[in-house]
């Protein structure tokens, strides 16, 4: 699973969007993770990330301009979900949820055919003792090494 922020308007508007690394600051200083370009931008704007329950969530870190998701200021923290829309200053973005199993997505290189040889299972029956066997060892336990 992987998350992506679609722009839908602003001043630094890409087709395909960017793909997140969570958690993510997005901001327009260089050491944000989703560094943009834009005067209506904080430094450090917002952070994405991922809650304890695995919920996608934003926090506004302190922003001139604010965070908004749906049309709503957020003071803290908010859940995102797919279609959410995310407003970061004069930038509006859809959230968008992905698997790498969806269709289009490139997979990483294929491993190497030697690597996925299946090797067979051998089972191993369950050894079954009368009551003579138990009380009365064949072997000392010292000869079982000697064989």
């Amino acid at each position: 699973m992987y998350y992506q922020l679609i722009p839908l308007s602003g001043t630094q508007s890409r087709e395909s969007g960017w793909r997140l690394d969570l958690p993510a600051t997005v901001g327009r200083g260089s050491e944000a993770s989703l560094c943009i370009d834009d005067d209506s931008i904080s430094r450090s704007h917002c952070q994405i990330y991922l809650a304890p329950d695995e919920s996608l969530q934003v926090r506004d870190l302190g922003s001139t301009n604010g965070t908004y998701v749906n049309g709503e200021r957020i003071r803290q923290h908010h859940s995102l979900f797919p279609g959410d829309v995310l407003q970061i200053g004069s930038l509006t973005l859809k959230v968008h949820y992905a698997s790498d199993t969806d269709p289009g997505i490139v997979k990483s290189a294929p491993q190497s055919p030697s690597s996925n040889k299946t090797q067979q299972i051998n089972t191993v029956r369950t050894p079954t003792f009368t009551m003579h066997e138990v009380t009365t060892p064949a072997k000392k336990w010292w000869e079982f090494w000697k064989s």
